[in-house]
């Protein structure tokens, strides 16, 4: 493996494992264990290992988002759809566990991490949307985007709930556990249905959690 790859590959461990803001250059420089300068000439910085990182998820979130036109219809469908995207968050879970300080920090990505959430809600929406003109949930416009808001939170704030909550589930339960608590808010509005829908995302639950 190319220096410059093995230097994005540690520092997403790293910064996974043990949080971001107390790392620094010579930190994984030491990790590597290369010479700082070594590591300096491949990025100018700690900065700028966070910007490539932050590409390199942008890039896949946007793949994995614009892949869901029009491309989800069954329960089976979403499930995987969000399950997907919460993998690809987990897989760069440090950007979310660190939100605040991050972005406070990076104006850069701070903007272009807003530009994830808009494009997150607007998969959400077209997925209401979707259930809509099927007739399968009935919702009022203004509750419409109340629940978009809960379940753009959930798909947001996950990781820090887990942590503070200190869960310990592995990654795969922690995931299922997160699509299901965002696909369960739709059940209030499926009326009739609503009982069976639940049903089978339970069953759909357990039969993933216990692979």
């Amino acid at each position: 493996m190319k220096t410059r790859d093995r230097i994005l590959r540690t520092a997403l461990t790293l910064f996974n494992e043990e949080g971001e803001p107390d790392q620094t250059a010579v930190d994984l420089a030491n990790v590597l264990e290369i010479s700082p300068g070594n590591l300096y000439y491949h990025f100018k910085g700690k900065d700028a290992i966070i910007n490539v990182l932050f590409e390199n998820f942008e890039t896949e979130m946007r793949m994995i988002l614009g892949g869901s036109d029009g491309a989800i219809s069954t329960l089976e469908d979403q499930w995987v759809f969000i399950y997907i995207l919460l993998e690809e968050i987990y897989d760069f879970r440090f950007f979310y566990r660190d939100l605040g300080v991050l972005l406070a920090r990076y104006p850069d990505i701070a903007g272009r991490f807003r530009g994830l959430l808009k494009e997150k809600r607007r998969a959400i929406e077209a997925l209401l949307t979707h259930l809509s003109g099927r007739e399968l949930i009935h919702i009022d416009p203004v509750l419409s985007g109340l629940l978009v808001d809960q379940i753009l939170g959930t798909l947001t704030f996950w990781l820090s709930l887990d942590q503070i909550e200190d869960t310990d589930l592995p990654p795969a339960h922690l995931i299922h556990r997160t699509v299901f608590q965002a696909m369960a808010t739709i059940i209030p509005y499926m009326g009739a249905d609503g009982p069976e829908m639940l049903d089978r995302m339970l069953d759909h639950y357990e039969r993933a959690v216990s692979d």
